[in-house]
């Protein structure tokens, strides 16, 4: 199938995104070709398309982004084994790795000195096409039922909620245990519903009151605004979605002993702390970064067996752009998915 025409979204510089036509390549024996049909918009994305990321990532433009990809296989090469033609496969953040370092070995692929990245080491699902090795290919109809499930709404898992329900699972929540979801967007609310699956009592903390009847509708025990921080009792677990320190770190005196702050959503803000408040009672302060394929294995099996849906608002392909400065400036409804190819 090689030598075929196709659109793909190209960031050349920062800020600089062009919808164009490309020529798609031949795949080798070891790999499998999907055609995209959705990929969610994460907010990684808007700081990899602004350059907000480059020095960090090493990234090398032009590139296509896009790391919540889900669609179907078309072709595959003679070495593929356990995925057929016709099968729902989905690509996350982690493209491939070495496969034989120590983080591999352990299922620790994500911090693999040699991984690569979707959307920035290899074409994202911000195109009609993408290409993944077989080792990372994981068909989810033959994991899990999917028949009530849209492919809108399976996309999302492979990061926003890859990164949530595994940062809750490695703080081993309990429930015991209360636990604060700082915001309330694409993170937030999958996280909402992991916390409820482990049993925690569950507060959302949101500056957008007009959330309080959704959070609640999903398994939200309490939800508080900013402004009313001071009426949270004590709490075991902090698990933080927005981009930015501010209002976490002013609830470090809210946290019981031996409580966590978890970060998982990502940014490059500094972090205002002393060391004593850490000290005096045996805080943890952690983040989580994506999973790895075992991970994601459960994270799929776990989400969609239990009904835990992400939330979408769904976007045709050529309004990337609007939809992009949509995420970038916080009025996503809850997950932003873009639609790539009609059906």
């Amino acid at each position: 199938m090689g030598d075929m025409d196709y659109k793909r979204w190209m960031c050349y510089e920062p800020h600089k995104l062009v919808l164009e036509t490309s020529k798609l390549d031949p795949i080798d024996e070891n790999q499998i070709l999907i055609k995209v049909e959705y990929c969610g918009i994460c907010h990684s994305d808007i700081h990899i398309i602004d350059g907000e990321w480059n020095s960090r990532l090493n990234i090398r433009y032009p590139i296509t982004p896009g790391h919540e990809v889900i669609g179907k296989v078309i072709d595959k090469g003679k070495n593929v084994v356990g995925v057929d033609i016709g099968d729902v496969v989905g690509i996350p953040w982690v493209h491939s790795s070495c496969l034989v370092c120590e983080n591999c070995l352990s299922s620790n692929e994500q911090f693999c000195e040699q991984r690569k990245i979707t959307g920035i080491d290899y074409i994202g699902g911000y195109s009609q096409y993408c290409v993944l090795n077989k080792e990372f290919a994981v068909p989810v109809n033959k994991l899990v039922n999917i028949e009530r499930w849209g492919l809108e709404e399976i996309a999302p898992l492979y990061c926003a909620g890859l990164t949530t329900y595994t940062a809750l699972k490695k703080l081993n929540v309990n429930p015991m245990m209360r636990v604060v979801i700082v915001g309330f967007g694409g993170l937030g609310h999958m996280a909402v519903q992991y916390s409820k699956i482990f049993g925690c009592h569950t507060i959302v903390l949101s500056s957008d009151p007009s959330k309080k009847k959704l959070a609640e509708k999903i398994g939200a025990d309490e939800f508080i605004t900013y402004e009313n921080l001071d009426t949270i009792n004590k709490v075991d677990v902090i698990l933080s979605t927005l981009p930015n320190s501010e209002i976490v770190m002013k609830l470090i005196t809210k946290l019981r002993p031996y409580g966590k702050i978890c970060f998982v959503g990502a940014h490059m803000n500094q972090i205002p702390f002393q060391p004593i408040q850490l000290i005096s009672k045996n805080l943890v302060l952690t983040g989580n970064a994506v999973g790895s394929r075992m991970d994601l294995i459960e994270t799929l099996k776990i989400s969609i067996t239990k009904n835990i849906k992400p939330i979408v608002e769904v976007y045709e392909y050529q309004d990337l752009p609007i939809a992009l400065d949509i995420v970038r400036s916080g009025k996503a409804r809850l997950r932003a998915v873009l639609k790539v190819t009609s059906n």
